[in-house]
């Protein structure tokens, strides 16, 4: 594959309003698949690496989302942070789309995947079962009297921050104890559920995550009282800001007669 071609898929993905250069080196890394220079947006790609165009094209995708947070998000870091990796995946998934990289599993992938997912579904039922025994425990121990926190930290060995995770996994629809973790700390149940929806489809734990983190924009996500308590809190912003506005003319009134 030519560099102009990986560049011609690279731009479906988004059309950047900076440009950028792909170069293939020819050469054969072991520190790095590949690697972006912000400030002259070139990307390498050590295609010496790989074995298929399908390898090439995914860490073009990878080193292409750091030139797009760089140039279209203002990111200077280059970090392989949360939103890195929501990007990258929405990328991929575009590029699956369109036609240029594809998820291939070979026979023998397949199968230790499916063992994987087994013992991840073992591992989240007794979880899950781990929750609703320690909800029990929380009730027990208030009819008897007796302190939950000592018994958890005590007896069980658990951080009471672990205790509560149990416990609102224990009617998770999740496959992983990861992601059952992230949509449960959504706070707005549309935006939980939207979550979820977002996991059952096939999204990542970084999107799923971004998902979560997001500030609701429409305001059917919000209750009145919700609505009503920003509005007290912009009355009172606003209302401090003027005091302050008052002071700031007065004192530089003053200093303009300590000059004239």
């Amino acid at each position: 594959m030519t560099n102009e071609k990986i560049k011609t898929n690279l731009k479906k993905l988004f059309d950047c309003k900076e440009d950028f250069t792909v170069i293939q080196t020819g050469k054969k890394s072991n520190k790095v698949n590949g690697l972006y220079k912000p400030d002259s947006h070139e990307i390498f790609l050590h295609n010496k690496n790989f074995g298929t165009e399908n390898e090439l094209m995914y860490t073009a995708v990878h080193e292409f989302t750091h030139h797009y947070l760089r140039t279209e998000k203002g990111d200077k870091g280059g970090r392989h942070n949360s939103l890195f990796w929501s990007t990258f995946y929405d990328f991929l998934e575009k590029a699956i789309e369109l036609g240029f990289y594809e998820r291939t599993r070979s026979e023998e992938t397949q199968k230790l995947i499916e063992e994987a997912k087994q013992i991840q579904e073992l591992i989240i039922n007794a979880q899950k079962a781990l929750g609703k025994v320690l909800a029990n425990l929380y009730d027990c121990c208030k009819r008897n009297n007796e302190r939950i926190e000592d018994v958890v930290e005590h007896d069980l060995q658990l951080s009471r921050q672990k205790a509560k995770e149990y416990q609102k996994m224990r009617n998770t629809e999740c496959n992983s104890d990861e992601m059952a973790k992230i949509i449960n700390s959504a706070k707005n149940p549309v935006v939980k559920d939207m979550a979820q929806k977002a996991a059952d489809g096939g999204k990542t734990v970084e999107q799923v995550k971004q998902i979560v983190k997001a500030k609701p924009v429409d305001d059917d996500l919000e209750s009145q009282e919700s609505l009503r308590r920003e509005e007290k809190r912009l009355e009172t912003t606003i209302e401090r800001l003027n005091d302050r506005l008052v002071q700031v003319q007065e004192t530089l009134r003053s200093m303009a007669g300590d000059y004239d």
